[in-house]
């Protein structure tokens, strides 16, 4: 079946190598109510929306005993809102620092306009933050046909399947078997399952990866090749379709995908 449409992930995906802008202003929120967050932490929930984000991290046991030990009380809704505030006003502040491309996407633009496929995205930002990053990334060239997040979806965001249907809804594609959701999540991955469309795992960079590029290229040849495995594994392990090793091998493989069948019959 011949792809029509690619839905992609922002941070770790398309930009922001290492998806750090996020992870950067998690760590800065907490630690402003004297509450220590690890990257770890953080991680295992990424590509939910930011505010359902902030949810998931508070109520984990090790923060929450924290949070008891130095205010004597679990954490209320209103502590919530006002972390979420603090990372927002900390993330909008430094999306900018965090908007270049990744490696490997100026040719997959070029592909997807050479052969007129289609490509929106699905992202846990908010419009806010949206309108930060989208015009650093057109200047770039990067100029996704729709961005939808979990407002439009009211409220419901990844791994459910709303947000990437609605994506597709509004590019006209109807069959989910010509969609590729490409994303750097497990989240993203249980995305694109729950909207029955087949789904690509990006290693390097990715938010699974948790290295900054300049930490990457730091590393020796076999702690990459131990890394990139088990960012691998972990793929593997959520059933994702296709797993690439950076975006500069996606032109191939949607060449591969929509290679002509030849009947030898």
């Amino acid at each position: 079946m011949t792809i029509k449409a690619l839905i992609f992930d922002w941070a770790g995906t398309t930009v922001d190598y290492g998806s750090r802008a996020p992870i950067v202003a998690f760590q800065q929120a907490f630690a402003n109510v004297g509450v220590e967050i690890s990257e770890a932490e953080i991680r295992q929930d990424m590509g939910l929306d930011k505010y359902t984000h902030i949810h998931k991290i508070i109520n984990l046991p090790l923060v929450q005993n924290n949070w008891q030990a130095r205010f004597q009380v679990l954490p209320s809704h209103d502590d919530c809102e006002r972390i979420y505030q603090d990372f927002k006003t900390i993330l909008l502040a430094s999306l900018t620092d965090f908007a270049t491309l990744k490696p490997g996407m100026p040719a997959v633009i070029d592909y997807l306009d050479q052969h007129q496929i289609a490509y929106g995205t699905t992202t846990g930002y908010d419009a806010e933050m949206l309108a930060i990053v989208a015009p650093i990334a057109a200047k770039q060239g990067y100029r996704p046909s729709v961005n939808i997040t979990s407002a439009q979806t009211n409220g419901i965001g990844r791994p459910a399947p709303a947000m990437l249907e609605l994506a597709c809804d509004q590019l006209a594609v109807t069959d989910p078997a010509t969609v590729l959701k490409i994303g750097d999540s497990i989240n993203d991955i249980l995305e694109g399952q729950n909207a029955n469309v087949r789904t690509v795992g990006i290693v390097d960079g990715s938010n699974l990866m948790g290295s900054s590029q300049a930490e990457f290229e730091a590393l020796t040849f076999a702690e990459q090749t131990a890394r990139r495995a088990k960012v691998t594994a972990d793929y593997q392990a959520a059933g994702a379709d296709y797993i690439l090793q950076s975006m500069v091998d996606l032109p191939s493989l949607l060449t591969t995908i929509n290679q002509p069948v030849i009947d030898t019959h």
